[in-house]
């Protein structure tokens, strides 16, 4: 008897370590929003100086987390797959870089209120939707505006386009990047 006992406390122990020991819990991935980098070059102080920002989101898209579109009307908020910083400052800084890159005759700087910007031609973006949905479509709405030096409108419109958002998140990130630098070109051209 006294071996039963003692061989069933020793399957008890192990059994206990086994469910003690961690097992390895599913990773965090972490995306940012691609865009050209900064080209290299002196700045022409004499240049006309372009802040961009504020850019503003949807309150559904204020979060760590990346949400993708299940329908019309549902988003699913994923757990694991993240963005590596916060969206609109990731935003404001695609915009950025895209604009460098396609002119190189302004100074483009990102907006933060602690700079003086009376000088400065201000472009203020409200993104309106901003997602993916997996094997489906990538979707960018924006209602942008163009600021002069006095703070007069000189230019506005919308945006609305859609691309191939892919089968990963990964792919959907970078539709995402890409409808991003079409929006950067169509607000170029509008300045």
């Amino acid at each position: 008897m006294r071996q039963v006992q003692v061989i069933g406390l020793v399957l008890s122990l192990l059994l206990m370590t086994g469910c003690a020991t961690p097992t390895p819990s599913a990773k965090s991935e972490f995306y940012l929003l691609s865009s050209p980098s900064l080209p290299h070059r002196q700045i022409d102080l004499n240049a006309d100086l372009v802040v961009i920002g504020p850019v503003t989101i949807p309150d559904y898209l204020k979060r760590t987390s990346i949400v993708t579109l299940q329908s019309d009307t549902r988003y699913d908020i994923a757990k694991l797959e993240q963005w590596g910083g916060d969206l609109e400052g990731e935003i404001q800084m695609a915009l950025l870089k895209n604009l460098s890159a396609i002119d190189s005759k302004k100074v483009y700087v990102q907006y933060s209120g602690l700079a003086s910007t009376a000088e400065a031609y201000n472009l203020r973006i409200d993104i309106l939707r901003f997602d993916a949905e997996l094997g489906g479509v990538a979707r960018l709405e924006a209602s942008w505006a163009w600021l002069d030096q006095g703070r007069n409108v000189v230019s506005a419109g919308l945006y609305s386009k859609t691309g191939n958002a892919g089968i990963t998140m990964e792919q959907a990130v970078a539709a995402q990047s890409e409808l991003l630098k079409q929006l950067s070109q169509d607000i170029f051209e509008a300045l």
